[in-house]
């Protein structure tokens, strides 16, 4: 079982190293966000990925969040820019209401990751991601590996379900986007 982790861990970090850029990943499915919307989805949602990971990775006593901590410095004007992007698509005119919408749908994203499978050769795959990352202050291999890791964000799956309306959310999301968010204690 572990042999399995640690040979899939070590072909996702050869797949991301071998990634150079968006044009050599396999081509996807027509995208119903435009290009700069696309390409901020995939980095956030990317950015929520490592974190997860990083916290998942620290419960079993992997330190990889150093990796992630460098990941975001060099790459923060980046990070910023695509959660600008996400704050400025997450509103009414793209079926999202509500004054806590962005969080409900950040913390929609961070569900999907936070219970993954994590071993040691995992977290090791994807501290090495974030130090590949890290070392290409380009940003060329930030967006690589982020289309070789998520080559559909999430957002792109509602905006296509959409069809022209808003986002198509799972019941529960699509309540807790509508809801003002429960005052907390």
């Amino acid at each position: 079982m572990m042999a399995r982790h640690r040979s899939a861990a070590l072909a996702l970090l050869g797949m991301i190293c071998a990634a150079p850029a968006a044009q050599a990943a396999p081509p996807l499915p027509p995208s119903c966000l435009d290009l700069p919307t696309l390409e901020a989805a995939r980095v956030h949602q990317f950015q929520t990925m490592m974190m997860a990971v990083s916290l998942r990775c620290r419960a079993h006593g992997v330190d990889v969040e150093s990796s992630f901590s460098r990941m975001m410095a060099a790459h923060r004007a980046t990070f910023a820019a695509a959660d600008r992007v996400m704050h400025g698509y997450v509103t009414p005119a793209h079926g999202f209401a509500g004054a806590h919408a962005f969080d409900s749908y950040a913390t929609v994203l961070a569900n999907r990751y936070g219970g993954g499978a994590t071993s040691l050769a995992t977290c090791g795959a994807i501290d090495g991601a974030m130090r590949v990352v890290t070392a290409d202050a380009s940003g060329a291999r930030l967006h690589g590996v982020a289309l070789a890791m998520i080559g559909r964000p999430e957002m792109d799956r509602m905006a296509c379900a959409a069809a022209g309306t808003k986002p198509a959310l799972p019941p529960a999301t699509a309540l807790a986007l509508a809801s003002p968010a429960p005052a907390v204690p």
